[in-house]
């Protein structure tokens, strides 16, 4: 889960080393960019859309939350705070250190946070729920970071996948970040992941919609310049079927599920 970063010229032929270093070179702006989040910019509405839609798709707690790339820990601590047993990985010791930070700061209980590589960490403790929420993509080998969420989910346990589709390595933001970073930005459009999910041995998979896009189709503040309530009421039934079209288009991104 990236911050806005602070933009220097670097150069690295591994990846993972760029990956565990980059909180520690961002500079202080983009440490204090990541832990603002989610209330950090223009993707508030983003974050916090995408956070219900997990806790609607979850059953109450007590469970157990397992977030690999948590990044400073703003999503696993909204978890916490939720009632959920939450442990969250990253590879970076700045960003786990800015995360503990972040919850003995706020006094949070039920979170834990751990230095390590998703891809091979062992966890003992089994989770209900995996959320790689931005960060598969960042991943060396995404086969082996989904196998490592498949070995800790108990049956009938659920991985979380928020992830760019198709084209998002071939960005502008994407190819700063690896030359500047020399991180991994690949695509990760959901049918890869349904691919890799099925070797890995989850059993079933499904995609939903951006939450975030059905909320800018709804909520309006359009609703505002109706000129009475049968204005108003157009509106409302003309939002209503933006909706219903959207959800049969094609899906090159959106909220992926994998079932064990």
């Amino acid at each position: 889960m990236r911050g806005r970063p602070l933009t220097f010229s670097m150069s690295t032929n591994d990846p993972k080393q760029g990956e565990r270093e980059y909180y520690a070179r961002i500079g202080e702006e983009g440490r204090r960019h990541a832990t603002r989040k989610p209330f950090d910019d223009a993707n508030t509405v983003r974050h916090i859309a995408r956070f219900g839609a997990m806790l609607t798709s979850m059953r109450p707690p007590p469970a157990r939350v397992v977030e690999f790339g948590c990044g400073t820990g703003w999503l696993s601590l909204m978890f916490a705070q939720t009632g959920y047993e939450v442990i969250g990985v990253d590879i970076s010791p700045e960003a786990i250190a800015l995360a503990e930070q972040a919850r003995v700061d706020r006094g949070i209980a039920h979170a834990a946070f751990r230095v390590g590589d998703y891809e091979s960490i062992h966890i003992p403790e089994p989770a209900d729920y995996v959320v790689f929420y931005d960060a598969l993509h960042h991943a060396e080998v995404e086969e082996d970071a989904l196998r490592t969420a498949h070995r800790i989910l108990v049956p009938g346990g659920a991985a979380f996948c928020w992830e760019p589709g198709e084209g998002h390595a071939a960005t502008p933001l994407a190819k700063e970040l690896v030359r500047d970073y020399g991180v991994h930005e690949k695509d990760m459009p959901p049918t890869h992941i349904f691919s890799i999910a099925r070797r890995v041995g989850f059993r079933r998979h499904q995609v939903l919609p951006l939450p975030e896009e059905y909320l800018g189709l709804l909520y309006r503040p359009g609703y505002t310049r109706a000129a009475s309530q049968r204005d108003m009421r157009g509106r409302e039934l003309l939002s209503l079927t933006r909706i219903v079209r959207w959800f049969f288009r094609p899906r090159p991104a959106g909220f992926v599920i994998l079932y064990k």
